[in-house]
């Protein structure tokens, strides 16, 4: 089956590198007059900037995972019992998922609890009866051994954040040498693959300034895909994995992360049992100039990467070892579960990106390159947005011909870029560089539109939306943040529609004073 897929693969990237010849050749190049490639030089300086920060990540990714982190698995694996932890700690959050994924998540935990030979307490953070009768009854059907142990741990349903906390408590008053002991946090949803704690949990002894880790990941949906939604679903999971594994590897390379994925990280138990750490995770919050002071709902892990990295501890990224996600269809139509789905993520990001920069002297707490890729994050926004609106707004200037020209290059590019992520992937799909152009589009105007609405937080399983206060506050909070983004919007367009020629500074000028005397 996995064959057949494969050629008919093969046939659809054939088929796409024809049409982009063909289309090349139709393109007429003779109209294009000497402003139009002064135009054409403004957009590549943009370009050029995009492709080589691509070209350097994948590059970096490369030599992370084939030399640096080789060599890394190579002395831990040449290494005794000395890099063995004294205890690890696997805490695993659950809430609404469903019975069949919560199975399977604990089932993977407990089988490689027992194989790994360590002592183990895996910490079950539950909300609901079923959940803890269910739990209990898929560790004692493994018979575990006595060095493996369950520890329940129920909560109100008020959020991940008091799951984890209530966790770290729990682990801080075990009689284990926290010093010498790392703790796992799972998501409910993510099944670790065998052999998982001893390949991670060993890679601490190697480096006492280690603070945490995270692996590779791979999606799955909860059925077999059958819509076409579904199927987009598949792949646009797939290629953001792909995506991923190629940034963290990239970011590595320089000994730091900017995630520590909720979905499977690993931490010094000496670090997550820390009061600070655990107030941090459980009410962290945001001081921001317009908005005000408002708590984080969602993005924990975000909050836990922020405290390990203002500290200077090193982090790193695990190629070597996969934890599957089961990702929920949060939405039939695919662009509204996108949408949804983006805004969170990209919630996250900005809401801890200003302040993993305010860290004092943090080009060098971070390490110069994570720290470029920081500020990258706030800029990127408005790269594949400025390019759109050239096109677009140009074939109003000079003719369709122009967003012709861009869309055959968007083609070509998008081709380009999925064939290198076979650094990240052995298989690709024809699908991916429409996904991926989506991503970069779709996910701008997400990105522009959260830099201005950080108060809005959402998560898919549990009701966390931000509470506004009184209305005052939150007329203010909406009138305020659409005023920003509207005139962060208005200026972009101006700059681009001169660019091209639409308009000058003197229809500019001649428009501001005619509405002055109307007002």
């Amino acid at each position: 089956m996995q064959e057949s897929v494969g050629k008919k693969s093969k046939y659809i990237f054939f088929i796409y590198i024809l049409v982009v010849a063909i289309y090349a050749f139709l393109l007429p190049a003779y109209l294009f007059d000497p402003y139009q490639r002064k135009l054409i030089f403004i957009i590549a300086l943009v370009g050029m900037w995009r492709y080589t920060w691509f070209l350097l990540n994948v590059s970096r990714a490369y030599i992370y995972r084939r030399h640096k982190f080789k060599k890394i698995r190579e002395v831990e694996q040449a290494a005794g019992d000395e890099l063995d932890p004294e205890h690890v700690f696997l805490l695993i959050t659950t809430f609404r998922i469903a019975t069949s994924v919560t199975a399977r998540v604990y089932k993977a935990a407990i089988e490689d609890a027992i194989n790994c030979g360590y002592d183990v307490t895996i910490v079950a953070s539950l909300v609901e009866m079923s959940e803890e009768r269910l739990v209990r009854r898929i560790f004692l059907n493994h018979n575990p051994p006595e060095r493996v142990r369950l520890v329940i741990t129920r909560i109100k349903g008020t959020g991940k954040r008091d799951a984890l906390a209530a966790g770290y408590r729990v682990i801080a008053n075990t009689p284990a040498n926290l010093s010498n002991s790392v703790v796992a946090v799972i998501d409910g949803d993510s099944m670790i693959a065998p052999g998982l704690i001893r390949k991670c949990a060993r890679l601490f002894a190697l480096d006492p300034e280690l603070g945490g880790l995270t692996t590779d990941e791979d999606a799955e949906l909860p059925k077999k895909p059958e819509t076409l939604a579904e199927h987009t679903y598949s792949q646009w999971y797939k290629m953001r994995f792909a995506q991923r594994n190629i940034s963290m590897s990239s970011i590595s390379l320089s000994d730091r992360l900017l995630t520590l994925t909720g979905r499977m990280s690993m931490m010094r138990a000496s670090i997550v049992t820390e009061r600070e750490f655990v107030n941090t995770v459980q009410l962290d919050h945001i001081t921001h100039w317009r908005l005000g002071t408002f708590g984080f709902l969602t993005g924990d892990d975000k909050s836990s990467l922020y405290d390990i990295m203002k500290k200077g501890w090193k982090m790193l990224y695990v190629p070597d070892v996969m934890v599957y996600t089961v990702e929920e269809i949060v939405n039939d139509n695919f662009f509204k579960g996108s949408l949804q789905l983006m805004t969170r993520w990209f919630g996250n990001q900005y809401r801890t990106n200003s302040r993993q920069l305010n860290i004092p002297n943090a080009r060098e707490v971070v390490n110069t390159y994570p720290w470029y890729a920081m500020i990258d994050q706030r800029i990127t926004r408005w790269t594949t947005p400025y390019g759109f609106f050239i096109a677009l707004l140009g074939a109003f200037s000079w003719g369709a011909y122009i967003f012709f020209a861009y869309m055959w290059w968007i083609l070509l590019t998008r081709l380009l870029m999925i064939f290198l992520y076979r650094t990240s992937r052995v298989h690709i799909h024809p699908a991916w560089p429409f996904l991926l152009y989506y991503n970069q589009l779709v996910g701008s105007f997400v990105k522009i539109y959260i830099w201005n609405h950080l108060y809005k937080q959402s998560w898919t399983r549990q009701k966390t939306k931000a509470a506004a206060g009184e209305r005052y506050i939150e007329w203010y909070y909406v009138v305020s943040s659409n005023g920003m983004m509207a005139v962060e919007l208005l200026f972009f367009i101006i700059i681009i529609a001169m660019l091209v020629q639409l308009v000058t500074f003197d229809d500019i000028w001649l428009y501001i004073h005619s509405l002055g005397a109307l007002l």
